[in-house]
């Protein structure tokens, strides 16, 4: 069976799982199918290979050209998590897991007791489980606390509405909100809202277009939170840390 017709009947297993709240059943599948596709796409692709597919699928993770640069990738990354808002003991939420990089200042600056990350991709999963270029990335996502999800986040999110409260949500859902509209709707917004604990944090990865940037801080206001706003130092991007209040 193709890689692709496999993905759709592993999703299906991990949503229902996910449904049921046994998040821990659903990393270990998305593990195994992560190391599968490792094996049958990933292990032998050279390295630059390796780089263009994170770009393809990320949109880039802070770096310049083909330099790794791990200090700027993880303050670029520390401004997205904002793991200064994260309780300790808390329960985190992180829509796009990428290598690991969020994941990784999350986890390591503060302690939350769970953080479950979900992504769509078992390529770029692939890779940050098994041959992450940024070997603490890879590190990160093997804490016990770590709890990643292999599906469609719009469908999971709207699982488990009413099934359990975070404290902190990430929303690194990708560099370009126009590419993919559906997990930076008013809707998709409204339910990350609606699973944060009153008094929890959100943070939204915006983006470099102006419309979109004026669009997300509306929708966030007037879903009745309180927004600041934080920059990249060299780039026009914007993230927003909200809180419910």
């Amino acid at each position: 069976m193709k890689i692709v017709d496999l993905k759709s009947r592993v999703e299906r297993v991990i949503l229902s799982n996910i449904a049921k709240g046994k998040f821990s059943l659903a990393d270990r599948i998305t593990r195994a199918f992560a190391r599968k596709v490792y094996n049958e796409v990933i292990a032998n692709l050279p390295d630059d290979e390796i780089l263009d597919l994170i770009d393809s699928i990320t949109g880039g993770l802070g770096y310049r050209g083909k330099e790794l640069d791990p200090v700027r990738m993880s303050y670029c990354g520390s401004l997205i998590a904002w793991p200064e808002a994260i309780p300790p003991g808390g329960k985190v939420l992180e829509i796009g897991t990428g290598i690991g990089r969020t994941c990784y200042v999350a986890t390591g600056w503060a302690k939350p007791s769970l953080y479950i990350t979900i992504d769509n991709s078992p390529e770029i999963l692939a890779i940050a489980l098994y041959r992450n270029p940024i070997s603490v990335y890879q590190k990160a996502l093997s804490k016990e606390i770590v709890k990643i999800c292999l599906c469609d986040a719009v469908k999971a999110v709207k699982l488990m509405v009413g099934t359990i409260k975070f404290d902190h949500i990430i929303h690194d859902g990708g560099p370009n909100p126009l590419r993919n509209p559906r997990l930076f709707s008013k809707e998709f917004l409204s339910n990350l809202y609606d699973l944060l604990r009153k008094g929890g944090s959100l943070s939204l990865f915006a983006g470099r277009h102006r419309g979109c940037q004026d669009r997300l801080y509306f929708i966030l206001k007037s879903l009745g939170f309180k927004v600041n706003t934080v920059s990249f130092p060299d780039a026009p991007v914007l993230i927003f840390h909200a809180r419910r209040i």
